[in-house]
């Protein structure tokens, strides 16, 4: 039999335990949303001033719409490299914040798409990139 002293202590252990974990996941603010069908369909996620969406497109076609999404927003592309794996692209908004945009095949038909704008990540102005690639590649199916 336990005694009440050996309950207590554990019972503290469990708290100790619990309020950890809840500092840890603090900055983990994250978002997943299902889309429908289409060109922007797949999952979107928004984590640690990060926004990746996953789009049904094969990598180039999404490659090249995300450098045209930026320009047509007025976003300066400093600077772009691809190959077969994964591409990145450096850019920067007129106020001088920083934009960059990875992109990755996850397999033949379906790309993912991630931006964090500026150190930690401008949630508003990634969802508004995303937006535009997304419409641009339904726009050039």
């Amino acid at each position: 039999m336990m005694s009440n002293r050996w309950k207590i202590r554990q019972a503290g252990m469990v708290i100790l335990l619990l309020a950890a974990l809840g500092l840890l996941a603090q900055g983990c603010a994250l978002l997943y949303v299902g889309a429908g069908a289409g060109a922007g369909a797949g999952t979107v996620a928004y984590v640690k001033g990060e926004l990746e969406h996953v789009y049904s497109a094969r990598y180039e076609r999404v490659w090249e719409v995300s450098l045209a999404s930026l320009k047509q927003l007025g976003i300066k592309v400093l600077s772009s490299e691809r190959d077969a794996i994964s591409g990145t692209i450096k850019a920067a908004r007129s106020d001088g914040t920083s934009v960059t945009v990875k992109v990755a095949p996850l397999n033949p038909q379906t790309t993912s798409v991630k931006i964090r704008v500026g150190t930690f990540g401008d949630k508003e102005v990634s969802e508004m990139i995303q937006n535009r690639v997304a419409a641009n590649l339904k726009g050039s199916k």
